[in-house]
């Protein structure tokens, strides 16, 4: 039997899931943002061939900006690609990504931590109310319109959505609900404080509810959208690029709580969690079926590549 034809409903139900949402990408490019302004990583993701010698980092009225032989790195909006002095070790990982990077090296995955500075920086420039309404529409909206998206993925979380019993003999179905369902209750505990009535997330539940589709009430999505309005420029750009690699906004909210706040004990996750909840139906397919090369191995690494890019931009906040 193929591997595709041992594909079963949870695994075509997830690939639903994530055929409705947009994919993350990087090296400074937002995909909802059409621009061709010639900023270093635009030629960079045309080209995909290294153009600089000297990658350094130099101080200017209290920041630190990363620059390729002496010209200044842009984010997709055209702002420098800078940093507080208080945040001097992400200016050096910043170099570091630049740096380490050659010809034979070079792929579209190849700057994760400058994709997501860029979009905190960009974020954070949109974020004035005197902002030009154009750069506003380039960024992919003003924040209610980003916060809307991201409460999309609520609807259909990674997290949530539970697979066949007697797929994998069961295995998959005991490890989400190990895995999956003390998380899910710490979630609920955090946002009921949000709102009048306690939350309650629904699940989907492959047995009971086949391919139907899930959606929260509205007073989760409420409590969630009074908890994104608690999160700065910079790690509502954090939590974005966590949801949009993870395809959970529960993942999101685990990776800026475990940075940013102090989580209660059911809420406590590494980053190599966050990415293994992520990904947990690719690690049981690939344990039973084998990894299809450039495909599992690529997206696995991927969702761990992002999810420490974040992880670190958000601790560097």
């Amino acid at each position: 039997m193929s591997f595709n034809n041992c594909l079963k409903t949870g695994t075509l139900l997830r690939r639903a899931i994530v055929r409705n949402h947009g994919t993350s990408t990087s090296i400074g490019i937002d995909s909802t943002v059409e621009n061709n302004l010639k900023t270093e990583s635009n030629r960079l993701s045309k080209t995909l061939n290294r153009f600089w010698e000297k990658v350094t980092i130099e101080q200017n009225d209290g920041q630190l900006k990363i620059s390729l032989d002496g010209k200044p790195l842009k984010t997709p909006l055209s702002n420098e690609l800078s940093v507080s002095q208080t945040q001097a070790p992400l200016a050096h990982f910043l170099k570091r990504e630049w740096s380490n990077l050659s010809d034979l090296t070079i792929r579209p995955h190849s700057l994760p931590l400058t994709s997501i500075v860029s979009r905190c920086i960009d974020l954070t420039a949109v974020s004035d109310p005197h902002c030009d309404p154009e750069l506003v529409t380039k960024i992919g909206g003003n924040r209610n319109t980003i916060c809307q998206g991201l409460l999309r993925y609520l609807d259909t979380d990674t997290l949530l959505c539970f697979s066949p019993k007697d797929e994998f003999e069961g295995a998959l179905r005991r490890a989400q609900e190990k895995e999956y369902m003390p998380l899910i209750r710490g979630v609920e505990q955090f946002l009921s404080p949000y709102v009048k009535n306690p939350v309650s997330l629904k699940i989907l539940d492959a047995d009971l509810h086949g391919l139907r589709g899930n959606a929260q009430t509205q007073e989760t999505k409420e409590a969630a959208m009074k908890f994104l309005s608690t999160l700065s420029p910079w790690n509502l750009a954090v939590f974005e690029k966590t949801v949009l690699t993870t395809k959970s906004f529960i993942c999101g909210l685990l990776l800026i709580l475990n940075k940013t706040y102090i989580p209660s004990a059911a809420l406590k996750v590494s980053m190599e969690q966050v990415a293994r909840l992520a990904t947990l139906e690719t690690i049981y397919q690939t344990e039973r079926w084998g990894e299809v090369e450039d495909t599992h191995d690529v997206d696995k690494r991927d969702v761990r590549r992002n999810v420490n890019a974040a992880a670190i931009a958000a601790y560097q906040e």
